[in-house]
């Protein structure tokens, strides 16, 4: 991990959970190519404004750091990587990407974010418990505890699916850049569909969709809490292919 303070000074990277700050999580492809790393920025910076932290780096101060860093970093590996801002620090974390595409089990999360559209970083009671799980195999599945719906996950933006029809929820969520990249593709493919289910609704889907940077698209294999699990595989199928192009085209 790697950490600076405003002045430029070398400095130790905190635990950012339960901290204030903002934060975004990169996909970074083998070649080193930083994928959609714009869209990230700008939201990073759009939630650090929103959040009123003292100092903001500008984008070119980011990517300057960003080069610093993964000059040493040798290439054919996929990675993740998370920037945060602090109120008086700039830090990175560099992870191996092993979550892309693996076949997720879910678990129920009574949890109400105080602001769906940034990510942040004091959220400890969601994004620092994902320590409880396997990562790369396991999620919060997030239950609001007012309105009992499924909006989303700690990673991921949810796609649920049945048969050629996709709901996807787009209120009181985090719009995930992947999710947003992606959606005029699946129109192709798919009816869409904009809605945010309730628990029991949820048997009336086959198949349940992850969206996320580290995930891509992964399938959700089970909800156990709710007794369901997953019927099919053909929409992952079709939709992992979509995305797939999508990545392949944006690495070039």
């Amino acid at each position: 991990m790697h950490a600076w303070t405003k002045a430029g000074h070398p400095s130790e990277h905190p635990e950012p959970w339960g901290r204030m700050g903002a934060f975004t999580t990169l996909h970074v492809l083998p070649d080193k190519n930083f994928l959609f790393l714009e869209e990230h920025l700008k939201r990073l910076r759009f939630s650090a404004s929103h959040l009123e932290l003292p100092w903001i780096p500008s984008e070119k101060e980011i990517i300057e750091k960003l080069d610093e860093v993964f000059v040493d970093h040798s290439e054919g590996t996929h990675l993740l990587l998370r920037i945060c801002l602090f109120e008086d620090l700039l830090g990175f974390a560099v992870r191996p990407n092993y979550s892309d595409a693996n076949p997720v089990e879910g678990w129920l999360l009574p949890y109400r974010r105080p602001n769906p559209a940034i990510k942040c970083t004091v959220e400890k009671e969601l994004y620092g418990t994902l320590s409880e799980l396997e990562i790369t195999r396991e999620d919060w599945v997030i239950l609001d505890p007012k309105d009992n719906d499924l909006r989303e996950t700690a990673t991921s933006n949810l796609i649920f699916a049945q048969g050629d029809e996709l709901l996807i929820p787009e209120k009181r969520i985090l719009n995930g850049i992947t999710l947003q990249k992606l959606l005029p593709i699946l129109a192709t493919e798919f009816r869409i569909i904009r809605g945010t289910p309730q628990d029991q609704d949820i048997f009336e889907f086959e198949e349940i969709l992850l969206c996320g940077t580290g995930r891509g698209i992964a399938s959700l294999t089970k909800l156990s809490e709710l007794g369901w699990s997953s019927r099919s595989n053909e929409s992952y199928q079709k939709v992992r292919f979509l995305y797939e192009k999508l990545i392949n085209s944006a690495g070039v």
